[in-house]
This record gives C-alpha cells, sequence and structure tokens, in this order.
C-alpha cells in the first residue's frame, strides 16, 4: 500500500483505507477499526469524525487518560512519527520500541509509570545491548514521553535524567593497504565485483550504491550525484519489501568526483538506458542485502575476517586521510551532516597522522 500519512494507506484495489484504535482486545493487544473511501479525503473526513467520538483519541489529561504505555507508543508512532518521517525511520523506531520497551513496561499505566521502572529497563538493556545501542532505544523512548508531556497526559517525563552508560568515542575499523589491494584483485575477477569498487573509490552507503541509476553518473563532469537509496523495510502487515528513498540526511544528497580509474570502468559497462540501475545493468535492482552477500563471499576469499560492507566506507574516509585531504572535504564526500560527526568518528586515524608529522619535523 501506498502511504499518505495520518493512518491513511491506498489499497491495490484503488480504495483507500483509514486505520483507528479502536480500544484493547481482551488479551491486552490493541484492536483497530477500518474505514474505506474511493477518495483520500473521503477517508480523512471519515477518520476525523469516528476520532472525535472516541474516548481514545478525545482529549485527555493526566486526570483523566487511563491508557497503557503501549497503546500511547502506539498512538504516537502512528500519528506523530510516521505522517512526518521517512518509512525506514518509522520502522526504526517501531522495532526498538516494540523489541526492547514494549516487553517490559508496555502493560503499566502511562500514568502510573515511574522513573524507577524506566531505570530498570535501561539496566537491564545494558547487560545485553551496546552502549550505543542502549542510547539509541531511549533516545526514541524519552521522544514518545516528551510529547505525552507536552499533551499534558503526564506530568513529568520519567526518562529525563537517566543514568545510561557512558558513550567512548567512536571507533572505525578500515581495511588496511595490503587487505584492500587483495580485496580489490578479487573484486576485479567477479561479476559481482563492481559494488565493492564504488564503495572504495567514492565512500558511498551500501543503499546509495544499489540505488545508482546510470542517469546519476554525469560524463562530462565525470562524478556520481547520490540521491536516492535503496533498503528493505517491514511494513505494519510484517511483509518485507525494497523501498527506494532519499539518502540518509540532506547532506547525505550530494555530489562525488570519479576518479579516472572508476570512471573508465562504469564507462566499459554502460547501459544505454538510463532508468537501468548499475549495479544490475537493468530497471531491477540489486537489494542491499545480495550485495552484502556477495561481499561476504569476496572477503572471504581474501583472507578478510571481522569485516563489513560498511567498513569499505571507513576504508575510504582513511585513504583520504593518509593522502592528506582535509577533514571539511571528506565530511562533504561521506555526506556527513557537519564535519564534528566526521572528527568523532576518524579523531584515532587522524592523531597517527599527527604523530608522522611530528616525527617527520624532529628528523630536521
Amino acid at each position: 500500500m501506498s502511504r499518505r500519512g495520518e493512518n491513511i494507506y491506498k489499497r491495490k484495489d484503488g480504495r483507500w483505507e483509514g486505520r483507528y484504535i479502536k480500544g484493547r482486545k481482551l488479551n491486552g493487544s490493541i484492536h483497530y477499526g477500518y474505514v474505506y473511501g474511493k477518495r483520500y479525503y473521503d477517508v480523512k473526513q471519515k477518520l476525523t469524525l469516528i476520532k472525535s467520538q472516541l474516548p481514545y483519541y478525545q482529549e485527555q489529561t493526566i486526570y483523566s487518560y487511563s491508557g497503557t504505555v503501549q497503546e500511547w507508543v502506539v498512538y504516537w508512532l502512528e500519528n506523530f512519527v510516521l505522517p512526518t518521517v521517512k518509512l525506514s525511520t518509522y520502522v526504526s523506531y517501531k522495532s526498538k520500541l516494540s523489541v526492547h520497551v514494549l516487553p517490559i513496561l508496555g502493560e503499566i499505566k502511562l500514568t502510573e509509570l515511574k522513573k524507577e521502572e524506566v531505570q530498570s529497563l535501561c539496566d537491564q538493556l545494558e547487560e545485553k545491548l551496546s552502549d550505543s545501542s542502549v542510547h539509541a532505544v531511549f533516545r526514541v523512548f524519552h521522544t514518545c514521553l516528551c510529547v505525552a508531556q507536552e499533551k499534558e497526559l503526564i506530568a513529568k517525563n520519567p526518562a529525563d535524567t537517566l543514568r545510561l552508560p557512558k558513550m567512548g568515542k567512536r571507533s572505525s575499523k578500515a581495511l588496511s593497504t595490503g587487505e584492500q589491494k587483495r580485496l580489490k584483485q578479487v573484486a576485479n575477477g567477479t561479476a559481482n565485483g563492481l559494488a565493492v569498487l564504488i564503495a572504495l573509490e567514492t565512500g558511498m552507503r551500501i543503499g546509495e550504491i544499489s540505488g545508482l541509476k546510470w542517469s546519476d553518473i554525469d560524463w562530462e563532469r565525470r562524478e556520481v550525484h547520490v540521491q536516492r537509496t535503496l533498503q528493505r523495510l517491514t511494513d505494519n502487515n510484517g511483509k518485507s519489501q525494497i523501498v527506494e528513498g532519499l539518502p540518509k540526511t540532506v547532506s547525505s544528497t550530494r555530489v562525488i568526483p570519479l576518479s579516472k580509474r572508476l570512471y573508465h570502468l562504469l564507462w566499459q559497462q554502460k547501459n544505454a538506458s538510463e532508468d537501468a540501475y548499475i549495479l544490475s545493468n537493468t530497471e531491477k535492482s540489486v537489494e542491499p542485502r545480495v550485495v552484502r552477500y556477495q561481499f561476504k563471499q569476496m572477503s572471504k576469499a581474501a583472507g578478510l575476517s571481522d569485516v563489513t560492507f560498511h567498513t569499505l566506507r571507513h576504508t575510504f574516509a582513511t585513504r583520504c586521510l593518509e593522502a592528506g585531504v582535509n577533514i571539511a572535504t571528506i565530511s562533504a564526500l561521506l555526506g556527513h551532516r557537519s564535519i564534528k560527526m566526521t572528527l568523532d568518528v576518524y579523531t584515532h586515524s587522524l592523531l597517527s597522522q599527527e604523530r608522522e608529522a611530528i616525527d617527520q619535523v624532529s628528523a630536521f
């Protein structure tokens, strides 16, 4: 189904479908109701009328709201998150809360949720998740509860001032020059190696590479325009599908110069159809999980271990640093939101360069 916000979808039969929360079933799960219409605006009007008559959607305060944490999370996701963010972001938020928060806190009444209970969940997650994952889960949950506080459903946010695990500096694994040469030799010798070669020479993300079309190449200026990404996402019915969307952030929509080597490699494989995807040379894409599988086979053949496709992005950035490219340029090439983000990730590489510079100076 195609989405148009406010829990309204266009069905395969051409009709529009609207979903709303009727209440809870005996087993505690959310009970949804549905309305249908030939036009989007007809369904929107029906939903507005129904919601105005249901207690769940009427203006409530801390004194009258009786819903559970699960009911509020579902309502927040469907009505505040889904209409305003990329589908991939919505799926990510939903997954974090459904997997890590709701099984423990979901049945508690929202107005009775205590800070001690939220802190206890945090402590439990710290034992089985990485520090960054714990922070990611509670960023989403805190935002969810902030909206509940703004709507005066709770007096205070019980996720405020939690004792979260300390975050260390993000480390980035990169291939050595020797490892990179071995991998490139393998990639050059296989029909599926193009994605690896593009990643090593541009630093593009796997979804961005999967989404590349021949129309994205400016042959005269010798550059590639990054303007879409492919992801496999799970819909509300539990079915996964490939979704084409915009890159990760606004700064991720960018232009990257092509090296002469990569330019000629692409030119040799160019398809006459501008709408064809570069990796498949057809109008059917090669999805990221297939690219990951192919990379796994190539990295194994190259004798590499403990590497992911994202390692190639770090390798590109590291080679840029070693070549003396300034950090602002590297940040722009990677599509980072800020130079600070790039510095946080590649501080270790920069320190290594500084040590080498000091050694060179001391030689005089």
